[in-house]
């Protein structure tokens, strides 16, 4: 079945909801003592780094989005769950990443949102919910329609008399072309702005993203590489419907269109992504 306007609507709101409660958990254990574990499938430790309140997480966003399962006839991606190939069967999916930026939440840092998005069979993204626990900031758009932030509407802030800002994630700066890519950057911002290029590589993709938007000029970009890793859906769904929405048209590595439902796999290594707003 092809959702309506209306039915996206109606489906932001529950995913509102949801991001809510399971922010207010997450927000709740920050700083306290839980169980750390792992994912025992390699890559990077932000990857493999999960938590007893990532499963909760996930657990109290399920059961906010069952009855909509239900009625819409939804597949299901969850980052702490197995993929079990709904989303390739169903119109649309819901994808979620319960904690996104694991490791800073351990670390007991900011960077770390709750994100939920709908993606449809077709690999685009149509709604977006990305909630920030630490700064109490909700992120939210329909495909087609405007984003908002904390009930307001939201749109890209360009900041005059200042540099580039590079967004990384942490995992990419031990690799050998982060350097390279800093330097390339630098050149540009100091060419094109007059002024030194700023680094960030604390933050998970979620907040990564919504500070290109924020922070302009500002680019996040992840390189393709060959081994598997690289994110998933569920890490970028909700900020690629956000970021559409007020102008900035996010990509893979190579400048082409982001496909979020991929038949082989969830990951997205070989592409890689860029959010830019120069």
């Amino acid at each position: 079945m092809e959702l309506s306007i209306q039915d996206l609507e109606a489906l932001r709101v529950i995913a509102k909801k949801a991001a809510l409660k399971a922010g207010a958990h997450v927000i709740a254990c920050f700083g306290t003592d839980f169980k750390i574990g792992s994912k025992n499938k390699g890559g990077s430790l932000a990857a493999d780094v999960v938590t007893e309140v990532d499963l909760k997480s996930q657990e109290i966003i399920f059961s906010s989005l069952q009855e909509s399962i239900n009625k819409y006839d939804l597949g299901w991606l969850g980052e702490e769950s197995e993929d079990d190939r709904s989303r390739l069967t169903k119109d649309y999916f819901w994808t979620v990443d319960p904690i996104d930026g694991t490791l800073p939440f351990t670390k007991k840092t900011p960077g770390f949102a709750v994100a939920i998005g709908l993606v449809a069979k077709n690999g685009e993204a149509v709604v977006g919910v990305a909630y920030d626990p630490y700064h109490n900031h909700l992120y939210d758009a329909v495909k087609g329609g405007q984003a908002y932030k904390d009930g307001e509407v939201f749109s890209i802030q360009y900041h005059k008399n200042k540099g580039l800002t590079f967004y990384s994630d942490l995992s990419f700066v031990s690799s050998g072309s982060h350097q390279y890519l800093v330097q390339s950057l630098e050149r540009i911002s100091l060419e094109k702005y007059n002024a030194p290029l700023e680094v960030v590589t604390h933050q998970g993709a979620i907040i990564n993203a919504m500070c290109v938007l924020e922070n302009a000029p500002a680019v996040y970009i992840k390189p393709h590489r060959d081994k598997q890793g690289g994110g998933c859906a569920w890490d970028f769904a909700a900020s690629v419907c956000i970021a559409e929405a007020v102008g900035c048209t996010p990509t893979d590595y190579f400048g082409n269109k982001i496909n979020l439902n991929k038949e082989e796999n969830t990951y997205m290594n070989n592409e890689g992504i860029k959010y830019e707003v120069w």
